[in-house]
């Protein structure tokens, strides 16, 4: 819990803080196997790359938000099998006729 109260006060980028973040999340146990605080550490990583993607054109980080975005819909509980993932994706392409 130290090593993320000294990390959040550091300045760097916010790709820079993403890469420590989830450095500090494979080695920390603490905040790994705290529910509550991984599931906010995910969001925080989904929204972070989201952001540098959708809003400032990063592209060259559209692979890591895709990974985001799965570890997002697995933390969430969203994601059961392929073939329900095929099925929501099918559904959602009726809506944007």
């Amino acid at each position: 819990m130290e090593r993320l109260k000294a990390l959040i006060g550091r300045k760097e980028s916010k790709v820079e803080f993403i890469g420590d973040f989830i450095t500090l999340l494979l080695t920390d146990n603490d905040v790994y196997s705290d529910e509550l605080l991984f599931r906010d550490a995910v969001e925080e990583i989904y929204n972070t790359l989201r952001s540098e993607v959708i809003d400032n054109g990063r592209i060259e980080l559209v692979r890591a938000y895709e990974k985001a975005v799965l570890l997002r819909a697995i933390v969430s509980g969203d994601i059961k099998s392929p073939e329900e993932v095929l099925i929501d994706i099918r559904k959602n392409l009726r809506v944007v006729k």
